[in-house]
């Protein structure tokens, strides 16, 4: 068992105090039992913060996913224009396709 030590206010003091003599038990079982007791009960989110910051989160991940989804869609277009068309073969030659895959619209940050 480890030892610490808690400072309190007078009033709370006085209350543990009383608290303990109607258990007729000591001050520090006390505030075990609130400690354990506080720390056991399941966590709810319950502040706007929390909840700010996870929306945030997740509209960024949605905002990334579509910004995928987008370059992706051009390919495939850029692929269903090119198909069956041997002047299109070289992807290096396709202008069209080079100009989607070096775009610097940050689709992949």
């Amino acid at each position: 068992m480890k030892k610490i030590t808690v400072r309190v206010e007078d009033y709370i003091y006085d209350r543990l105090n009383l608290v303990a003599k109607e258990n007729t038990t000591s001050t520090n079982k006390i505030i075990n039992a609130i400690l354990e007791k506080y720390i056991n009960e399941p966590k709810e989110i319950n502040y706007l913060k929390e909840v700010d910051e996870k929306l945030k989160l997740m509209n960024d991940y949605l905002e990334k996913i579509s910004k995928r989804q987008y370059k992706h869609f051009r390919l495939s277009q850029q692929h269903f224009a090119n198909f069956g068309y041997l002047s299109n073969a070289d992807i290096n030659e396709d202008k069209c396709l080079n100009e989607i895959l070096n775009n610097k619209d940050n689709f992949n940050e």
